[in-house]
C-alpha cells in the first residue's frame, strides 16, 4: 500500500514539476504568461539590463539546463541557439513564428512580427498550441486564456487603427527596421538611412528629401548612438523618438510608440 502511495506521489509530482522555458525578449514572455499564467518557469535571455556575456554562472546554467528554448527565427538568437546545443543537448528548441509570413525588407526576412496587433495573434495562437504540447493536461485552460487574448488583442488593434486613422503625419526616417510591421498595418511610411553619422556633403539632399516628404520624425532603438541620431535630425529639426519593441508591457509599449510618431488632425 505504501508502495503505491509513494508511486502515486511521485506521480503527481511529476505531472505538477514546472518545465523551464527561455526566451529571448521580455516581451515573449508576457505573451506566455498571458496563456500559461505561472504554469512555467520562464527565463529571459536579453532582458535590457545586462548582456548575456556579462551574466554570472548560475543565471548561465539556469539557462542551459533548461528544458525548452522558444524562438521567433530571429538572427540574434542563433549563437544562442547553436550555445544551448553545446551546453544541453536535450533541451528542444521551438521556433513558434513558423507558419507565419514575413516579408522581406533591405534583403533579409523581417523577423520582428510583433508589433503588428493582428500577427500577434498568430504567434499567440502557435504558442498555444506549444504549451498545449509540453502540457496536455492544460490545454483547456490553456484554449480559455488564449481566447481571452485574442478579444484583447482584436480590441487593441481597432482602438489603435482609430488612432491611426486620425494620423496626418505618414513619414519617419529610421536605420533599423523593428517597426516594420506596425508600420504597414497602420500605413506608416519607414525611409531606411544608413545606420551610421551623416556626413555633412549629404546635409542639401537630405533637406530636400525630408521637406519633400514632411519627414519630421526619426525613429531609433533605445540606447542606441543618440549622437547619431541627432547628425540627422538637427539639419532637419525632427524630433527624434527612442523606443525598444522588446519591453514587457507590450501593449503599454506600443501605445506608447504610436503617441509619439503620431500627430492627431485637431477636427477628428
Amino acid at each position: 500500500m505504501i508502495k503505491y502511495i509513494i508511486v502515486l506521489l511521485s506521480l503527481l509530482s511529476f505531472l505538477h514539476a514546472k518545465t523551464s522555458i527561455v526566451v529571448t525578449f521580455p516581451v515573449h514572455k508576457e505573451f506566455i504568461q498571458k496563456i500559461a499564467k505561472d504554469d512555467f518557469f520562464i527565463k529571459v535571455i536579453e532582458d535590457g539590463y545586462q548582456s548575456f556575456d556579462k551574466r554570472g554562472n548560475l543565471f548561465k546554467n539556469e539557462i542551459y539546463y533548461s528544458d525548452v528554448y522558444l524562438t521567433l527565427g530571429l538572427e540574434e538568437e542563433k549563437k544562442y541557439i547553436e550555445l544551448f546545443k553545446k551546453k544541453n543537448r536535450y533541451m528542444k528548441i521551438i521556433d513558434v513564428s513558423k507558419g507565419i509570413e514575413k516579408d522581406i525588407v533591405n534583403g533579409k526576412v523581417n523577423h520582428y512580427i510583433w508589433t503588428d496587433p493582428l500577427l500577434v495573434r498568430e504567434l499567440v495562437k502557435n504558442l498555444y498550441n506549444t504549451l498545449s504540447s509540453l502540457k496536455s493536461y492544460k490545454k483547456e485552460f490553456y484554449e480559455a486564456n488564449h481566447k481571452v487574448l485574442l478579444k484583447e488583442l482584436d480590441e487593441f488593434f481597432l482602438s489603435l487603427k482609430k488612432k491611426f486613422d486620425r494620423n496626418e503625419f505618414y513619414n519617419i526616417y529610421v536605420y533599423e527596421p523593428y517597426w516594420h510591421y506596425i508600420a504597414k498595418r497602420y500605413r506608416i511610411n519607414l525611409y531606411y538611412r544608413e545606420n551610421r553619422f551623416t556626413d555633412l556633403e549629404e546635409v542639401p539632399a537630405l533637406i530636400e528629401h525630408a521637406q519633400l516628404h514632411n519627414i519630421e520624425k526619426v525613429l531609433i532603438r533605445k540606447g542606441s548612438s543618440y549622437e547619431q541620431a541627432q547628425s540627422l535630425a538637427s539639419h532637419i529639426n525632427a524630433d527624434i523618438v527612442e523606443h525598444d519593441i522588446t519591453e514587457y508591457n507590450w501593449k503599454v509599449n506600443i501605445q506608447s510608440l504610436a503617441r509619439k510618431i503620431a500627430r492627431y488632425k485637431k477636427n477628428l
